[in-house]
């Protein structure tokens, strides 16, 4: 992905600090489903194909299968067990609203 700003490494990391610095400050509001994906994934090749699937909209995870998912470049059963744990959050956060 072309203007990834969390670069290879510790993506995690990386975010905090963009995040976190006091002059110009990038916040992850302002990052790409793809650098999000890839700061808690740690693996830039499945964030971008990930990203890619959904059309750089995490809501649309709700329509593929865990199946579909492994199918993409550089995902794995980690990465899939990864976004199924993420998606049970979010409903939960959403699920006490």
């Amino acid at each position: 992905m072309q203007g990834m700003i969390l670069r290879k490494g510790r993506p995690s990391k990386r975010l905090v600090e963009l995040a976190s610095r006091k002059r110009d400050p990038i916040r992850p509001e302002a990052m790409s489903l793809a650098e999000l994906l890839y700061s808690l994934l740690g693996n830039q090749k499945a964030a971008e194909a990930i990203s890619e699937a959904l059309q750089g909209d995490i809501r649309n995870i709700h329509n593929w299968d865990v199946r579909d998912l492994e199918a993409l470049p550089g995902v794995g059963q980690g990465t899939v067990g990864k976004l199924v744990a993420l998606v049970e959050i979010i409903r939960r956060l959403v699920q006490k609203r």
